[in-house]
């Protein structure tokens, strides 16, 4: 690199942390409030009340927008790659899981609050152990061979101060500064001139200035330890630019006039080079690539930004939290002087010097009076007096409810918190619940572009041959079918398509809420004609997290056992011979079909003496079922007993020793031919 581009690019770190330094002030101050570290007008640190309203706010906040992973849809653009949408659908579902973005994005929100931007940078971390990317000590939280998604402070990132409010990808350059490990620098050989590198000792002020905004605070016992920490580790800064004009990256280090690193930047995009096999003729990847437009990442930086809201003229506005700052000091303010107003003036009387005179012990006696005690004095009226000096000032308790409202109105996202007050009607309940709402779901859909952009960066890395998982195994089968696992191809990820994100699966309470429309939507649909019952209540059993919804239904007959048992009532026992049962048989799917004898027309055809040969062989041939009904319950260590699905309807048992089947059956055959010889009526 030239010496002037080297100059160029040195002031563009100092002038980018010049351009922060006024806005990083608020940031801490912010974050100091939201510690407990209040300063309240004139009151003294030890009577301040500590009501913090930012730890409450921003939790609601967190967990009414991100508490859990969206539901994502996917549509394919290619009229013959529709099948792809589902597989997307499963990559980004895994994908997300495997990268823990949800942590990484319920901080990142967290930083938004309160410095205006939350970042997200997206990388892919190598495969092997000793192959680690900057700044190394979250490598070991980073899935091996794989993309990755992490929150990177806020203090460290600057962007171009040229860049507009609302479009990222116009600025020129983004710089991340790191506080890393010297050792692992100087065995990283993706960098050069590395023994030149020097740790930092406390006394750069980039580095020291770097510290303190890592840590947010300033008390100089703080300041000492972390200077000492760095010391010890020799711990070194680095700073990484991202050009986007020239689609490079650099890095310096202190000690080190040239850039460590200058390289093509890793998330161009690149196309591999082919070459021809001449034994085959096949096209092979050679290896190397070649640079294509464009940038594996939207915007063309690794980074993704969360804000909340608009800003003017530039890329940083005030942190939400900046607006509900002075309400949180107004009621702090107020509790702490009302509890000051409580503890320094007791409730004192004045007394006439003539009550006195006239009754030296009125004072003991007013001090030492019992509930209900009579007192005389010579005025009623005007021998004693209240001072007042330490009552609460008239509409003090009205100054803290109005600031409440205010907040309500600035940030809270909950319906639930938003109910009335005392002095609050329907009307104003509702209208700020609307507020809240709005909130929520401005707040919600920002939260969604958040991962609708991740996914399509990671789905982008991944169909590069450069970034494409070795071992990344996905179930391609349908959600009834038994899994099958497949590793996930980059031609799988190459096509047109479209992520949609419902916002409101993000939200607490969402399996509730889903249960209730499935049972609704079950309810009015199930008895439609044209709707499949089955199906309308494998919906019901999927929305109550039921994992395989077959097993609730009854197993149906196969139609191999339901030809041959009805084949044999059919040519064995309406003819009066029997059938000999074998132990491998479907014995209880046998008995349901040998029991509906009775229904088949030739049995109703036949003479009353006939009906009772054919109900004979039948129940003999249903009790040899029976017999192995209970020996194959035997062997599992169940008790064997006679079930109800091996008895004709009609025909009742009779006591008799259990190996005794021919009584048995002559008995009741003779029950049943009566049964049929009684007239119509005579029952």
């Amino acid at each position: 690199m030239k010496k002037k581009e080297i100059d160029f690019w040195s002031g563009c770190i100092e002038n980018s942390q010049s351009y922060m330094r006024e806005r990083h002030k608020v940031w801490k101050r912010l974050l100091r409030a939201y510690e407990m570290d209040m300063e309240i007008g004139s009151l003294p640190a030890d009577q301040v009340v500590r009501v913090s309203r930012f730890y409450p706010l921003s939790r609601q906040i967190i967990a009414s927008i991100s508490f859990r992973y969206p539901h994502m849809f996917f549509h394919v653009e290619e009229p013959d790659y529709e099948f792809a949408a589902d597989i997307l659908e499963r990559v980004a579902n895994a994908a997300l899981e495997q990268m823990n973005t949800k942590a990484e994005v319920q901080q990142c929100i967290f930083d938004a609050l309160f410095c205006n931007v939350g970042w997200l940078k997206c990388g892919y971390n190598p495969p092997g152990d000793d192959d680690l990317v900057a700044p190394y000590t979250i490598n070991d939280a980073l899935s091996n061979d794989f993309p990755y998604i992490h929150r990177v402070n806020p203090f460290n990132v600057f962007v171009d101060p040229l860049t507009p409010p609302h479009k990222l990808s116009h600025a020129r350059f983004m710089i991340e500064k790191m506080l890393v490990p010297l050792e692992y620098v100087k065995k990283d050989e993706r960098f050069v001139n590395r023994r030149q590198i020097q740790p930092s000792d406390g006394s750069e002020e980039l580095a020291d200035g770097f510290l303190k905004e890592l840590s947010g605070i300033d008390t100089a016992g703080e300041k000492e330890a972390l200077n000492q920490a760095k010391s010890m580790g020799e711990m070194t800064v680095l700073y990484e630019i991202h050009d986007r004009m020239n689609r490079r990256r650099y890095t310096f280090a202190p000690g080190v006039e040239d850039p460590i690193e200058d390289v093509e930047h890793p998330m161009r995009a690149m196309q591999p080079v082919m070459e021809q096999d001449p034994f085959t003729g096949e096209m092979l990847m050679t290896g190397e690539y070649e640079p294509e437009e464009g940038f594996l990442v939207q915007g063309g930086f690794p980074y993704i930004p969360l804000k909340f809201d608009q800003s003017q003229g530039s890329f940083y506005g005030q942190p939400p939290m900046a607006y509900a700052e002075d309400l949180q000091k107004l009621i702090v303010e107020s509790v702490s002087r009302r509890a000051d107003l409580l503890k320094r003036y007791p409730r004192i009387l004045l007394g006439s010097r003539r009550e006195r005179d006239n009754n030296a012990d009125i004072a003991q006696t007013l001090e030492t009076g019992k509930d209900g005690e009579i007192i005389w004095v010579d005025d009623v009226n005007q021998s004693f007096r209240e001072l007042s000096w330490g009552a609460l000032p008239q509409d003090q308790l009205g100054l803290e409810r109005d600031a409440a409202t205010y907040e309500e109105q600035s940030l809270q996202v909950s319906q639930m918190a938003m109910g009335g007050g005392p002095r609050r009607t329907a009307t104003e309940a509702s209208l700020i619940a609307s507020f809240g709402q709005l909130n929520r779901e401005w707040m919600q859909d920002k939260v969604a572009v958040l991962y609708r952009t991740v996914v399509q960066n990671t789905l982008r890395m991944m169909a590069d041959q450069r970034y494409l998982p070795d071992e990344f195994l996905i179930n391609v089968a349908h959600d009834e079918a038994e899994p099958v696992y497949e590793a996930v191809t980059a031609d799988m990820l190459r096509v047109r398509y479209k992520v949609d994100i419902e916002t409101g699966t993000m939200a607490p309470l969402t399996e509730q809420l889903e249960r209730e429309d499935a049972l609704a939507l079950f309810n009015y649909t199930s008895q439609l004609p044209e709707i499949d019952r089955n199906e309308a209540i494998k919906g019901l059993l999927k929305a109550f997290k039921v994992s395989d919804p077959d097993k609730y239904f009854k197993k149906p007959v196969s139609v191999e056992t339901q030809k041959l048992a009805s084949m044999e009532n059919v040519m064995y026992f309406l003819r009066g011979y029997q059938s000999n049962v074998l132990p491998d048989e479907k014995h209880q799917e046998h008995l349901e079909i040998h029991k509906q004898i009775q229904t088949i027309a030739e049995f109703q055809q036949l003479l009353p003496a006939q009906q009772q040969q054919v109900l004979e062989v039948t129940q003999q041939h249903m009790q040899q079922h029976q017999q192995f009904l209970q020996q194959m319950a035997q062997a599992q260590g169940q008790p064997g007993q006679q079930q109800a699905a091996g008895r004709i309807p009609g025909v009742r048992e009779r006591s008799g020793r259990e190996g005794d089947i021919v009584s048995l059956v002559r008995s009741q055959a003779q029950e049943m031919s009566q049964e049929v010889q009684r007239a119509p009526g005579q029952n």
